[in-house]
């Protein structure tokens, strides 16, 4: 009786189970019928309202006509690129800007698409592809003449064009400030990355000064005795002697007439009459040679010094620490057998590059009115072109017109021009284009890459040293893991 009464019990909480099992499984069921339902109503819904996820099909609904297919072809292909493309990391590792002085958007609009004589040169530029872009308001639309030093400090100082001028008024003054300013090269050295300049211009150049030195002249010749006699330094001397300077793991460009007194004068590298040349007695490369040489007695590094193409050619960059190139008596233009931008670029980024830190390397590319704009367009294509793709590497474009317009103080040229377009389209349309081309025009950057995201809209000039140094706040702590 006992045994009846103890199966009796087992039974019923077996079909208590039961039961439950039976209610979760029917639960489940009827929830995956829901769910295959709505999929079912929403697919209808948006092929038969043409709402369609363009990365699953090739078109919408409706046909197109025989002569767009081939563009629609490529656009849902650029569509697809684009929705695939990777998340990677939130902040990056290493930072490539580039920058190119002497054009701005008028530029790239005129030599993005081919002329009738040229239909076969179109180039598919680079930087067109990156995901972000951001306009840099120029300041100077409202100055006359532009001061480009100041524009350069805005840029990598973060310091606005007319706290800039006032800055400028005495080299006594600069000398003794206590808050020097840090560039964002400085900013990448405290934060523990690796960092490199490269040029085409002279290595004392606007954009050097404003990287590493804090002086309106270039080297000792052109600065007034007073400024000498109070310990005021030029901006070749800050480069040797710097502490941005001396940290610099690449720097590559002309120059080499503000930093030596002697140099070699060839028919290809001739000493330009027109720059600054170094005193009597200076030598500043062996100083830096000698520099880096008691600096290998306390702490081993390898180093070198190059002034010819074909040593950077042979150069096994990436067993040095160091390397300094001093390509030309003056801009590498005007030195025909100056190496080419992407040697320069590779045998940077061989120095930069380390398992164990972040770099930052800065290049800049300067084009002038006598040369090919076209031509010195592709080389930079090329030159992006060959990069290594990085996930962890924030790519940064900047197109700036370095020889800047100088409109009237009291309107912009854009709005006088606009109030003038009755006489002005009743000139030659030679004259009309010319008109256009004298324009202010903002400067463009173009974003790809970790934290690209910050590069959007009509911004300050300001706004690309502090978008930067932001990156570069969070780069610091990249490099570590």
């Amino acid at each position: 009786m006992v045994t009846s009464q103890r199966t009796k019990d087992i039974c019923r909480k077996v079909r208590l189970k039961s039961t439950q099992v039976f209610i979760v499984a029917g639960t489940c069921l009827i929830t995956v019928m829901i769910t295959l339902l709505c999929i079912g109503f929403m697919t209808r819904y948006e092929v038969e309202n043409e709402v369609a996820n363009v990365a699953d099909v090739e078109y919408w609904k409706d046909k197109v006509a025989a002569s767009q297919k081939i563009w629609y072809d490529k656009g849902i292909e650029e569509l697809n690129e684009a929705l695939r493309m990777p998340a990677g990391p939130i902040y990056p590792r290493n930072l490539r800007i580039f920058v190119v002085q002497g054009i701005d958007g008028r530029h790239l609009a005129s030599h993005r698409f081919p002329s009738r004589e040229r239909s076969q040169e179109n180039t598919n530029f680079v930087w067109d592809r990156y995901p972000h872009l951001a306009r840099l308001k120029n300041s100077c639309s409202q100055r006359s003449p532009c001061p480009v030093g100041s524009v350069s400090q805005a840029f990598w100082s973060g310091l606005p064009l007319e706290k800039s001028l006032e800055m400028e008024t005495e080299c006594r003054q600069m000398d003794n400030q206590t808050d020097t300013l840090l560039s964002v090269l400085r900013q990448a050295q405290l934060a523990g990355l690796r960092t490199g300049f490269v040029t085409t211009q002279r290595l004392t150049g606007a954009t050097g000064a404003a990287l590493y030195g804090n002086s309106p002249y270039e080297c000792d010749e052109r600065m007034p005795l007073g400024f000498l006699q109070s310990g005021c330094q030029d901006v070749a001397r800050q480069l040797i002697s710097g502490e941005t300077g001396k940290s610099l793991n690449v720097i590559i460009g002309g120059g080499r007439q503000m930093l030596s007194r002697l140099v070699p004068q060839t028919k290809y590298d001739p000493v330009d009459e027109l720059l600054c040349q170094a005193g009597e007695g200076r030598n500043l490369l062996k100083e830096w040679r000698n520099q880096k040489l008691r600096q290998s007695k306390i702490k081993p590094i390898r180093f070198d010094l190059i002034q010819r193409t074909d040593e950077l050619e042979s150069l096994n960059a990436s067993r040095y620490d160091h390397l300094m190139g001093v390509m030309a008596n003056g801009d590498l233009s005007g030195n025909p057998k100056a190496p080419s931008l992407n040697l320069m670029v590779d045998k940077s980024l061989e120095v930069l590059e380390r398992k164990s830190q972040g770099y930052l390397l800065i290049v800049e590319q300067v084009i002038q009115k006598k040369m090919n704009t076209r031509r010195q367009l592709q080389i930079l294509n090329e030159t992006l072109n060959g990069l290594r793709k990085d996930m962890d590497t924030l790519t940064l474009v900047l197109f700036t017109n370095g020889v800047y317009s100088q409109p009237s103080l009291d309107v912009s040229e854009e709005t006088e021009t606009i109030s003038y377009l009755s006489e002005i389209f009743n000139e030659q349309e030679i004259r009309v284009q010319e008109r256009l081309q004298q324009m202010p025009s903002e400067s463009l950057v173009f974003a790809q890459g970790p934290r690209s995201t910050l590069f959007v809209g009509v911004q300050n000039e300001t706004f690309l040293a502090h978008a930067i140094a932001h990156v570069l706040s969070r780069s610091k702590l990249v490099s570590k893991l």
